[in-house]
């Protein structure tokens, strides 16, 4: 009884444990398999003579049995004497052939030519190779003395890693490549690597691959042909970089900790301006009610003081009020020679009756300047809208005798005023150029229409502008 239950223990547990050395045997004779394929069709290249199609095939059967651990399987070195015959009898590369025969040799002490693929000349080649091994004779360096360079084991995520390595200089290689792959990526890239002006070689694996949390990568120093001559490093057995953000310059901290105070931008505008105008006008004269149909184009006379207070509503955009203060030169008193006996103190005591010497308007003004807010000279257009008057002086070739002169005759030229508006309007455009932090000097020409007194003036201002 007892014997019966041992044995169905030993079943079950035969039963649990053998599929699993059966699965990997069944990878492994899967990968044998392709090993073993890659090996034929690159003997049917090279019987085809097509040499580099042969060399590349015979390095993609090493990095097979590499990935799949297979370092000293007899398929590894049946694969290292194919690919020295092909370089001895395609490329007669006799040293290198020698080198190959050596590593399948070192794996599989007891491999041999293939009749069909040997000649006198590899059979040479081959038996020296024997030869060497058994002398204790070796002509290649070890991986870090061939390859020296320093792994890197960490970079910064979503930036280049860079990459340096020395080849020796009897190494006789024709590239060193970096292969890399991102951490979750299924195949290596190959990048050709530069000599710098040291003798070193660079590359950086580039931005696309370091987005994740690591990435691998490994060097291979490769002959004319693109066979391998030595790795640091393998495909089964990479150098791993971990990344990790980059860290935050102290700087940066610094102001994220506490921002740096920010001069509180100058809202309030204040411009003191002084000028004079020219325009036309028609209407009625204020002194001797004669009508003018037009004065023509003539100097308003004297001139204007036109202070300006306005608000940056934005850096570019200034809305305010201006005041235009005239004072007028130039007319001439009218003299009242026979009292309306309905008014006996027209025009005073003296019957003597003056011009106007000022007119006042007070206009709405809104100013857009063209260029970057930080520029010394701005260039800005504007556009104003009030109530008010404008007066120009005039010629009154029809005022009677009384208008103009000196008592008793009064004989002389008569000017009088015409006012135009009281609504006035127009557009304007103005240079401001900053001498100091707030400072500006101004030079400005507006124009204004008034109705329905009609008239068309144009005033150039310049002045001094604030900025609070």
């Amino acid at each position: 009884m007892r014997g019966g239950l041992r044995w169905l223990i030993t079943c079950a547990l035969a039963a649990t444990l053998l599929p699993r050395p059966v699965q990997a045997e069944d990878r492994d004779s899967a990968t044998v398999g392709k090993i073993t394929l890659l090996n034929r069709k690159a003997v049917d290249a090279y019987q085809h003579l097509e040499f580099e199609t042969a060399v590349k095939l015979l390095n993609e059967a090493l990095e097979v049995s590499e990935r799949a651990g297979l370092m000293l399987h007899p398929s590894r070195a049946r694969t290292y004497m194919t690919l020295g015959i092909v370089t001895l009898g395609g490329y007669k590369q006799r040293d290198q052939a020698i080198k190959d025969f050596r590593k399948a040799l070192q794996i599989q002490p007891e491999v041999r030519l293939s009749p069909g693929l040997a000649n006198p000349e590899i059979q040479a080649a081959f038996d020296e190779a024997i030869s060497s091994l058994a002398n204790g004779a070796s002509d290649e360096l070890p991986p870090e003395k061939a390859l020296v360079h320093e792994p890197v084991h960490v970079g910064q995520m979503g930036r280049p890693v860079p990459i340096t390595v020395a080849p020796d200089k009897d190494l006789g290689a024709s590239a060193i490549v970096l292969r890399f792959r991102a951490g979750e990526a299924p195949v290596f890239t190959d990048l050709p690597m530069q000599k710098s002006p040291t003798g070193a070689f660079e590359a950086a694996i580039p931005v696309a691959a370091t987005t994740g949390q690591q990435v691998v990568y490994f060097i291979e120093a490769r002959r004319p042909d693109g066979s391998v001559i030595v790795r640091r490093g393998s495909a089964a057995d990479p150098m791993v970089v971990a990344l990790v953000e980059p860290a935050k310059p102290a700087a940066a901290v610094a102001t994220e900790a506490a921002p740096k105070a920010v001069a509180a931008p100058k809202s309030f505008y204040f411009a003191l301006l002084v000028g004079s105008g020219v325009g036309t006008a028609s209407g009625t004269a204020e002194v001797t009610r004669n009508k003018i149909s037009s004065s023509g184009l003539v100097w308003t006379r004297a001139g204007q003081l036109a202070p300006e207070i306005g608000y940056f509503v934005t850096p570019q955009l200034r809305v305010g009020v201006q005041a235009r203060l005239q004072w007028v030169t130039g007319a001439t008193p009218f003299h009242v020679l026979v009292p309306d006996p309905m008014d006996p103190n027209e025009c005073g005591a003296d019957h003597t009756c003056s011009p106007f010497t000022g007119a006042f308007a007070g206009l709405a003004k809104a100013s857009w300047s063209f260029l970057d807010p930080e520029r010394a000279l701005q260039l800005y257009a504007s556009l104003s809208a009030g109530y008010g008057t404008i007066r120009h002086v005039v010629t009154n070739s029809a005022a009677p005798p009384s208008c103009g002169g000196t008592p008793p005759d009064f004989m002389g030229t008569c000017k009088d005023t015409v006012a135009g508006g009281p609504v006035l309007f127009g557009p304007g455009v103005g240079l401001q150029y900053r001498v100091a932090d707030g400072v500006g000097l101004v030079a400005e020409l507006g124009a204004l229409v008034g109705v329905p007194n009609f008239t068309a003036n144009v005033d150039l201002n310049v002045g001094v502008a604030f900025q609070l």
